[in-house]
């Protein structure tokens, strides 16, 4: 374990909304709280929603002090953990990455676009623990039943053994804690996209396209993490790095050839 008190465990805290978010504040605040936690911030210093798992290779980064243990970085959720683990702390490695609480559900196909999930991911990478929260509504407003449920529920979930290039994306009830049911271990849902694009026309009267249209509508199927959170339960859904559809793999073995030119 990686700390100055062999007692506690070190935890990043990351996330893409910014180093001023609510969510944050209130990830940081439970964890502060518990006394087998240390914690070091290093989040985006700006809003950085849908920023995926990119990198920032055509601007400097900079870091800016937020305070003891604080830090913010003029980049994405990626580039946050990088600079946090390649630099700010890397004489005081962290041994578990924590990102959120996002602003808003990452679920389904959403989390290939989520940069709540790409600073969890690149934790991942580091081959350390990694967890990504969400608090599950469009317009979050009650932050409450997600801080008991974190005080209550996050040590047995950090408990369990993850898997070498695995993490877990968790989306949890928007509301007072008996606002939520319980938990399920859920699969990732299916987003249903539709008007995902809008005309609009700026003050000059000249056209622009805005990415965003109406809100995403679900499949609705037992066991994903979108019904799960629907019916008022937390949801955890262990994600893996490993792109690779093992399956598919194997059936495309016919098309493998030792050479392909008739010679």
């Amino acid at each position: 374990m990686n700390s100055n008190d062999s007692s506690t465990k070190h935890v990043l805290i990351s996330n893409d909304d910014g180093i001023d978010a609510q969510g944050l504040a209130v990830l940081e605040d439970v964890i502060r709280s518990m006394p087998d936690f240390r914690v070091t911030v290093v989040a985006p210093s700006d809003q950085q929603s849908a920023s995926s798992h990119s990198l920032t290779l055509t601007s400097p980064l900079r870091i800016l002090d937020k305070g003891p243990g604080r830090y913010a970085v003029t980049g994405t959720p990626t580039d946050t953990v990088l600079v946090a683990m390649e630099k700010i702390l890397r004489s005081d490695p962290p041994d578990i990455v924590l990102s959120g609480i996002n602003h808003g559900p990452n679920m389904g196909e959403d989390v290939i676009y989520s940069g709540t999930v790409a600073a969890a991911m690149e934790g991942t990478m580091f081959g350390l623990p990694s967890y990504a929260f969400s608090l599950a509504a469009w317009h979050p407003s009650d932050f409450s039943g997600a801080a008991e449920f974190l005080r209550r529920m996050l040590p047995d979930i950090l408990a369990f053994p993850l898997e070498k290039g695995s993490l877990v994306n968790i989306n949890i009830p928007d509301g007072p804690p008996a606002a939520i049911k319980g938990i399920r271990v859920t699969r990732l849902g299916s987003r249903v996209y539709q008007n995902v694009i809008t005309d609009q026309v700026d003050p000059h009267g000249k056209p622009y396209l805005w990415i965003g249209g109406q809100g995403p509508t679900w499949e609705r199927e037992q066991g994903t993490d979108y019904s799960c959170v629907e019916q008022g339960f937390v949801s955890l859904t262990p994600l893996l790095v490993d792109l690779t559809h093992h399956g598919l793999q194997q059936q495309m073995k016919v098309l493998e050839r030792d050479t392909w030119r008739n010679e």
